[in-house]
């Protein structure tokens, strides 16, 4: 079988839990757009940054280290050793956390109750004790499971959010089920608000304990200094480089509150939700090729594979930057349920071409991470983190929503030029820019050009949307897709 065409198969299994959570998570959008206000939105988009950058200090590069030392040490030892690490540091987190919940809801300011920190130091708990879990099913590439335990939580979730947000509400109200309304009101307190969606998401992470209950068996509670020294010094990097990354991916939420506060962070957020249609692709991606790179880091071929995986990788998102940009309107009236959530549409085709520069240094940073360089992978990730700080604080009380678009937009382009060019050094893979600069200028001129038409029937307009799209993909079908033929590589160098 072609090793693209496993990448591929790969891909998509991981894609289904991402494309599904994703998904589930946009028909939740028209329901907390139309329940929730600005403010609270923004309150709960404000935390969940916090979330994600707290879980990569509770995760500190041990993923990364996991894949790279099952290869160089026993696959055991290797998971024994990160999978203690990340239980000792998780425990000690979290308890901290969760007992000075109520000092540390002061510090985020109003609309942060104490529960919802203890909600939070939970959730990041489960959330890290299960990484090197699933790490070990996609080392192991067990595809299938990590997509079906992914998928069957992310269902839970929505499905609860549903109860909570809408259904109880509903009840209450007298709008259906009045039968029910004596129980409901017996549990269901209405004033507790977005309390409840930390609530519902502590409820479904907590699946994830039975249902890798086979994983967590296999572990033994131990660290080896000697073999875990190593992964640490190699994680330590790809700790400091996830920590900046995470920063630059969502640290505008920590900046904009600060200076518009959370009513305009809520209104941003929900154009930021649109454009992380252009992240499915990428974040199954990434969960497919980590452990793929390793793996063929070794074979002579190597260079020529991972330039073709690139190339396709980048033609297939600028088709996918097209047609959220040209439909976005399409999109908005489903998705965004009052028209105060729809002010900063005009920023979202530079959101997703922000995504698409992420995602081609996913594909660059291959170079460091073969070559247990990751102290690179650090220096970018730390250029990017300078731009994003400065270029918020500066750009947003001048510019607002575009001013922290162009500051993303730009830490991508700087990241993926300075590992572009380190990386021809270092590890010197033959990409051929040339074909996807002209696919990307074209598709940035037809974004832009196709805003310049006015059709005031709005179904007309959505069709010719739709129509411009499909012409588009099938040009690119014609270009590329015809020519995707598969390279049998072996595993040997």
């Amino acid at each position: 079988m072609s090793q693209i065409k496993k990448l591929a198969g790969q891909t998509a299994y991981y894609g289904i839990s991402s494309i599904l959570g994703r998904v589930l998570n946009f028909l939740l959008l028209p329901i907390w757009t139309d329940r929730l206000d600005e403010a609270e939105y923004g309150s709960v988009s404000y935390l969940y940054t916090y979330i994600a950058i707290m879980l990569i200090i509770y995760t500190f590069g041990m993923e990364t280290a996991f894949f790279r030392f099952s290869r160089k040490e026993s696959a055991k030892d290797a998971f024994n050793n990160a999978g203690t690490a990340v239980l000792l540091v998780s425990t000690l987190l979290s308890g901290f956390i969760f007992f000075t919940a109520p000092n540390i809801a002061g510090l985020l300011g109003e609309g942060i109750a104490p529960q919802y920190i203890q909600y939070m130091a939970i959730i990041l708990f489960i959330d890290a004790i299960v990484a090197i879990p699933f790490a070990k099913l996609r080392l192991e590439e067990k595809a299938l499971k990590f997509a079906l335990v992914k998928s069957g939580v992310i269902t839970v979730t929505i499905l609860l959010n549903l109860l909570f947000i809408i259904v109880f509400p509903d009840i209450l109200a007298g709008k259906y089920l009045s039968s029910l309304e004596g129980f409901v009101e017996s549990f269901y307190k209405p004033a507790y608000g977005v309390g409840y969606i930390f609530m519902v998401n502590l409820i479904a992470n907590a699946l994830y304990l039975p249902f890798l209950w086979p994983e967590f068996r296999s572990l033994k509670l131990k660290i080896h200094w000697p073999t875990f020294k190593p992964m640490f010094l190699y994680a330590f990097p790809i700790f400091l480089m996830g920590l900046g990354g995470i920063f630059n991916e969502q640290g505008y939420n920590i900046i904009m509150e600060a200076i518009l506060g959370k009513a305009e962070l809520g209104v941003f957020a929900s154009a930021v939700k649109l454009s992380v249609i252009m992240m499915l692709g990428i974040q199954a991606f990434r969960y497919a090729v980590e452990p793929f790179f390793f793996n063929h880091s070794e074979n002579r071929e190597a260079p020529a594979l991972f330039a073709r995986i690139m190339h396709y990788f980048v033609v297939f998102n600028i088709f996918v930057m097209v047609a959220v940009a040209l439909n976005m309107n399409l999109l908005s009236d489903l998705f965004l349920q009052q028209e105060e959530y729809k002010g900063a549409l005009y920023v979202l085709p530079l959101l997703l071409l922000a995504k698409l520069f992420y995602g081609i240094y996913v594909n660059l940073s291959v170079w460091f991470k073969i070559k247990d360089k990751t102290i690179y992978g650090t220096y970018y990730a730390l250029a990017g983190t300078v731009i994003t700080l400065i270029g918020n604080i500066l750009l947003i009380p001048i510019l607002g929503f575009y001013g922290s678009t162009i500051t993303s937009l730009l830490c991508y382009i700087v990241m993926c030029s300075l590992c572009y060019f380190k990386g021809k050094k270092e590890f010197p893979v033959p990409y051929k820019l040339k074909p996807l600069i002209i696919y990307l200028l074209l598709g940035l001129a037809i974004i832009y050009g196709e805003g310049l038409i006015e059709i005031a029937n709005r179904w007309l307009s959505y069709g010719f949307d739709l129509l411009v799209t499909a012409i588009f993909a099938v040009f690119m079908y014609f270009r590329e897709g015809k020519s995707l033929t598969y390279k049998t590589i072996s595993n040997k160098s």
